[in-house]
């Protein structure tokens, strides 16, 4: 007796989500791969069954790593699958993809920070600091690197200023980093799964957007980092500095997607063209911030006047 391949698909996508969660954790390997593979196996359920199916099986993976492994299965577990559950109901109430994946994304990354904020609220302790940064100078001096950035005026007590405000910083935005993996994780499973499934019209890349109302996200990033700066609110500062991080590369991806769409405008000289590409190379990083506001602003300008249900 043969099975169909989509109950075949079915029946490995439920296996994924009830054993994957505490396998990862077993075999110390959960990470970015797991993530993908649970939203994969979440899209695929949800898809054939339904979100109430998938949100069974899902939880019961998650509850099967708490009997087999303990509570302690709580510090590894990461709950970015969850937002795949988001991405099925959207589809089953039939949402524009860009609603889905802005909102997916939104609790993606959310959910994505939950399991480091003890260690962000916590911090680096001194000692921790102080190793790190005599390690990093060890290394420096073993590959010469030291002795050239003296040679250059930069001494070692400086030099260990420097990696300390960077360490603050990188421990700083850490829970942004964390969300942008987890947007990644998001995002790269949305995209997949509406090919395989091929739902609706396909968007090419130059037509790729978010609903007008995300752009509040970036501004309430700014508004805390500068109130948060002003009246020294940590808390409030870290939030702005974070959303900041998290705005950079969204809206820098957005804004190579309207900048391209611009650029196959036949209304655009071929001349210009080539001389906007070849001043983009020269100035890179101000091409880099320059496209990344231009994303931003398109959010609400709309300069490549598409219709809303594009």
């Amino acid at each position: 007796m043969f099975i169909s391949d989509e109950l075949a698909q079915d029946y490995l996508a439920r296996a994924v989500l009830l054993t994957f969660p505490w396998v990862g954790i077993a075999m110390g390997t959960w990470g970015f791969f797991w993530e993908v593979l649970l939203l994969l196996a979440v899209f695929m359920v949800g898809r054939l069954r339904g979100v109430f199916k998938s949100a069974l099986f899902l939880v019961g993976g998650y509850s099967l790593a708490l009997v087999v492994l303990g509570a302690d299965a709580l510090n590894y577990l990461s709950y970015v699958p969850l937002a795949g559950l988001l991405g099925v109901y959207g589809w089953q109430k039939d949402w524009p993809a860009r609603v889905i994946f802005f909102w997916g994304a939104v609790l993606a990354g959310v959910l994505g920070t939950i399991p480091i904020l003890a260690f962000v609220a916590q911090g680096i302790d001194a000692n921790t600091m102080n190793t790190m940064i005599d390690a990093t100078v060890q290394q420096y001096h073993a590959s010469g690197l030291l002795e050239m950035m003296q040679q250059q005026g930069v001494d070692e007590s400086q030099i260990r200023d420097l990696l300390h405000q960077l360490i603050q910083i990188y421990a700083l935005v850490i829970p942004g980093i964390a969300a942008i993996i987890s947007i990644i994780a998001f995002g790269f499973v949305f995209y997949i799964m509406r090919r395989w499934f091929k739902r609706s019209e396909w968007v090419p890349f130059t037509h790729w957007r978010l609903p007008w109302y995300a752009v509040w996200g970036a501004v309430l990033g700014i508004a805390g980092y500068l109130l948060g700066d002003y009246f020294s609110w940590p808390v409030i500062y870290g939030l702005g500095i974070n959303l900041m991080v998290v705005y950079g590369p969204i809206t820098l991806v957005l804004g190579v997607s309207a900048y391209l769409y611009l650029l196959k405008s036949p209304k655009i000289p071929r001349l210009l063209k080539w001389t906007l590409i070849i001043v983009n190379f020269i100035y890179f990083m101000f091409s880099i911030v320059s496209i990344t506001m231009f994303g931003l602003f398109d959010l609400v300008m709309n300069f490549r006047r598409l219709p809303e249900e594009s």
